[in-house]
């Protein structure tokens, strides 16, 4: 069934307020002509809801002399329709190369902006999808690569929606040719150095001058690809939950009895569940490659940029790139024991009491080695408590130590414990304790 733009938006709409009636709904505003047809038609459809607040978010990149005329338009489109406008200037960071920087720069805005509840709307249609994936297809990518944009996912602490996506270029053209209203065109989207403009103009119109539908037909396509997608994540969880469910520590044997394309599945979900970013194709081979051959005491380790893998006692760690072996011993701070401190490996949010009384001045430093710990009338050394209780190697140089009087009293990190006559509490009504923060 072939909708027209109105009865999308209505459609969106209703579905908005089903969810959370109370909520605000935010429009991603470039002052271009996709962005601007969507505020126009979201702007009309909310003049029939009171209860909707309706927002427009424009993100000043400052990457070419026009961006301060974008910001004008948007200003523009906006008080022709009575739409408050939000103006965010960034910078981007210089890591992916223009496009990719300009849009996680972006994204992070859209990100930290909305609130529980609250929907962002952007304006991709029919032909961005097909862009899409042409794009991913080029950069070889995979079967979630290749399904193209969702029509609505999770964003932050609300959620990211595209209710133009079935539309088409040439119905948004229509709309806005029998309407008075500001937009301007980028200057930069007719660079053909830019891979998606080269795509836009010069592969696209060949297609679908041999194939009139081409746009829909590849938009089909990335639909069966997220569906064949959801299929796929959900083969992934079955097989974590088979592994244990822990994200973080998977158990090398059970791991390697399932297929290479089922382990590649596994290991990626666990590191979506963690935050970590996914290894690169070549990086995670060779990690199932090490796991592969490993004896019953090899170690094994593969770092890729924002994660690492780790086997150790027959169990594959999967941690930040930030957990490397690196050790600074040049530190050491003053503490009383009863308030949140920061240290150089984390905050500490418990107190460390001394159970005859008293509030003795203590040491915080990192382990250096052979220190040992009264525990049950006898002085245990560190190393072989770190040991016992499995505490990975790697993890062992993020211990801090707790001194009085020369003494150790306490250890803080992966392993707590306090010596005969101290004890860890947590602090009082603080939903911090019990942990450090890194």
């Amino acid at each position: 069934m072939n909708l027209s733009l109105e009865a999308r938006i209505e459609k969106a709409m209703a579905a908005l307020h089903a969810r959370a009636a109370a909520s605000t709904l935010w429009v991603a505003l470039s002052g271009g002509r996709d962005s601007t047809c969507l505020l126009l038609l979201a702007a009309r459809a909310a003049r029939c809801r009171p209860g909707l607040t309706l927002r427009a978010v424009h993100v000043h990149h400052g990457l070419q002399p026009a961006a301060d005329v974008f910001v004008g338009t948007a200003q523009r489109a906006c008080d022709q329709l009575g739409v408050v406008l939000h103006i965010e200037w960034v910078t981007p960071e210089s890591r992916d190369g223009l496009e990719a920087d300009a849009r996680h720069a972006r994204y992070a805005v859209f990100e930290a902006l909305l609130s529980p509840g609250d929907t962002l709307w952007m304006a991709h249609h029919k032909e961005d999808q097909a862009e899409t994936l042409l794009y991913r297809l080029m950069r070889g990518s995979g079967v979630r690569g290749l399904a193209g944009m969702p029509a609505r996912r999770a964003l932050g602490a609300g959620w990211l929606e595209r209710p133009l996506l079935d539309a088409s270029r040439c119905e948004i053209d229509a709309l806005l040719a029998d309407e008075a209203i500001a937009w301007c065109d980028d200057p930069t989207n007719s660079d053909d150095l830019q891979d998606r403009n080269y795509l836009r103009h010069h592969v696209m119109p060949s297609l679908t001058a041999r194939w009139p539908a081409a746009a829909a037909q590849m938009a089909r396509s990335a639909a069966y690809l997220r569906e064949t997608d959801a299929l796929l994540q959900e083969l992934a969880q079955s097989d974590l939950a088979a592994l244990g469910g822990i994200s973080d520590r998977l158990p090398r044997g059970p791991l390697c009895a399932l297929s290479r394309p089922r382990q590649r599945l596994v290991v990626d979900m666990a590191l979506q569940r963690l935050g970590l970013t996914l290894p690169p194709r070549g990086r995670l081979e060779t990690l199932l490659d090490q796991l592969a051959c490993a004896g019953p005491d090899r170690q094994a380790c593969v770092v890729w940029p924002g994660g690492q893998a780790r086997l150790w006692r027959e169990t594959i760690f999967l941690v930040p790139e930030s957990e490397a072996d690196i050790r600074d011993d040049s530190w050491s701070l003053k503490w009383d024991g009863a308030t949140p401190i920061s240290t150089p490996l984390g905050v500490i949010r418990d107190q460390m009491q001394l159970l005859a009384g008293g509030a003795p001045t203590l040491i915080l430093a990192p382990r250096a080695g052979g220190e040992k710990l009264r525990l049950r009338g006898q002085r245990r050394p560190l190393k072989k408590l770190l040991q016992e209780h499995a505490i990975p190697p790697w993890q062992r140089d993020r211990v801090m130590v707790v001194w009085h009087d020369s003494t150790p009293v306490g250890v803080l990190g992966p392993l707590r414990l306090a010596a005969d006559g101290w004890q860890w509490t947590a602090i009082a009504n603080d939903p911090g304790s019990g942990r450090i923060d890194r």
